[in-house]
């Protein structure tokens, strides 16, 4: 029964990556309350702002099937009100959330406090497993001080049913973290590392909604085998990467995904003299070409080990040692009758 168990999970585990997810956003603080203070700024405004980004991101990601994931996402707060932190758990338990992500920025008496951490409840958890991720791609998207992964026991961590997680953005008392926080480009810098983290938190590759898919690196080769006579028909066309086919009545062949550069064709027929050409594939375009094979009139080339058929000079050889032992009986008994 375990066996089984742990075949259909293996089974099962590629189809959750691409279930919708229900994501719950937490922006601290707001209302009355304002969290950390510093350098002309308030905490609750900053993580207002990245928080309404990132689920701007995670909507337009759904929306755009080229890419990425699928989310229902809701938010603890989405104007500047003041909501308990036993309220937050409770909405988030409500909503039936998967994931609870909640966004935070740090503040310090000392002005030389700075750097990203995030926090889980536990170690070796679902939560502790998704603040990796966006510690790592926070510190990859600001390049500020790492301050690592760490654990707490913060009410929302450890009262929302949830995974959960509280990432500290920068320090708002931090003159070079400030400079992040306060920049609208640098806030949607933040809301993409966390679009980035959740998605490879379900497997998912990183994906910008509304960003063009990469092209493959691949072309076409198409074209028309012939002889002096015309096309050849059932001439087999095979490529330097294995792939083959045999050519129409009109002796037209194609392919499609071949990597580009410089590609090998060969081309061989029955009753004709085999050839290979080199063709150039570039990216995205179809290369056509024409190849001529020379007719070999010689026929079939004949196995030189294969005596069928008869050599005439064996043959021969044979008829004349007969003839002469036919000729030397009948010269030993007209001895006979001689000497009779």
């Amino acid at each position: 029964m375990r066996r089984l168990i742990l075949i259909l999970l293996v089974l099962l585990a590629p189809s959750l990556a691409y279930a919708q997810q229900k994501i719950v956003i937490d922006p601290g603080h707001g209302g009355n309350d304002p969290g950390g203070t510093g350098t002309g700024m308030q905490e609750k405004v900053i993580v207002l702002d990245v928080s309404k980004r990132f689920k701007t991101l995670l909507d337009a990601d759904t929306a755009d099937t080229a890419g990425g994931g699928r989310w229902a996402t809701a938010m603890t707060r989405s104007t500047d009100v003041f909501v308990s932190l036993t309220a937050r758990s409770q909405y988030s338990n409500a909503q039936n959330a998967d994931r609870f992500m909640s966004i935070h920025a740090n503040a310090f008496g000392d002005p030389s406090a700075n750097g990203i951490e995030t926090f889980s409840l536990a170690e070796g958890s679902q939560g502790a497993a998704l603040r990796n991720l966006v510690q790592a791609e926070m510190v990859a998207a600001w390049k500020l001080t790492n301050r690592g992964n760490k654990v707490a026991n913060f009410a929302v961590l450890r009262e929302t049913a949830a995974p959960a997680v509280l990432h500290e953005l920068a320090f708002i008392t931090n003159a070079t973290d400030a400079a992040k926080l306060g920049s609208a480009t640098e806030r949607e810098k933040a809301a993409v590392a966390h679009l980035r983290a959740i998605q490879r938190h379900y497997n998912i590759a990183p994906y910008l909604p509304g960003t063009p898919m990469p092209e493959p690196d691949v072309g076409e080769l198409a074209g028309t085998v012939i002889n002096d006579l015309g096309p050849v028909e059932g001439a087999t066309v095979t490529l330097d990467s294995g792939q083959t086919m045999a050519t129409d009545a009109e002796g037209n062949f194609a392919f499609t995904g071949i990597a580009i550069g410089t590609r090998g064709v060969t081309v061989t027929a029955a009753g004709h003299a085999s050839r290979m050409v080199d063709v150039a594939i570039a990216k995205g375009l179809r290369a056509n070409t024409e190849i001529e094979l020379t007719r070999d009139d010689t026929g079939e080339p004949v196995n030189p080990d294969d005596t069928s058929g008869g050599c005439s000079t064996t043959g021969g050889s044979g008829a004349g040692l007969a003839l002469a032992w036919l000729f030397a009986a009948a010269l030993v008994a007209r001895r006979r009758r001689a000497r009779s």
